[in-house]
């Protein structure tokens, strides 16, 4: 089972054949979307010139991406899990971006692995496997 953060979701949706590559290996029903990378997904739709060509093709594209993913929600324990990551983080002196925590978090409390194309900030949370979308995969 496969959390999709921002960037894995967002070079899908702009067609980046890596990504793809990597989305095609997943077994139907594997992959999952949560409410932080929905929200930056809409937020980088948003900020687009409202009708424009793009912005109609992105949201065509997310709505896509959308019917096929699975949805896990922010629950008590991934609440538990963020707290506990970022209060270990913080004491090392480790900063996060707090959405990157909330999908790491999710996807600790789902038993699920991170794919991403910016596996340094995902390496930090403790117990968490990250997969490298940005990588070529393997023929």
């Amino acid at each position: 089972m496969v959390v999709l953060d921002t960037s894995a979701l967002s070079g899908a949706m702009r067609g980046d054949s890596v990504a793809l590559a990597h989305a095609q290996r997943q077994k139907p029903g594997q992959l999952f979307l949560v409410p932080a990378v929905a929200a930056e997904i809409q937020f980088g739709i948003a900020r687009l010139p409202s009708g424009s060509r793009r912005a109609r093709l992105l949201m065509a594209e997310y709505r896509r991406w959308r019917g096929i993913l699975r949805w896990l929600e922010w629950g008590e324990p991934a609440c538990a899990i963020f707290g506990q990551q970022k209060a270990r983080l913080e004491a090392r002196g480790i900063r996060i971006d707090d959405l990157d925590l909330v999908v790491a978090s999710i996807a600790l409390a789902h038993e699920c692995a991170v794919a991403t194309c910016n596996i340094r900030h995902f390496k930090r949370v403790e117990g968490l496997r990250v997969l490298d979308w940005s990588a070529r995969v393997p023929a």
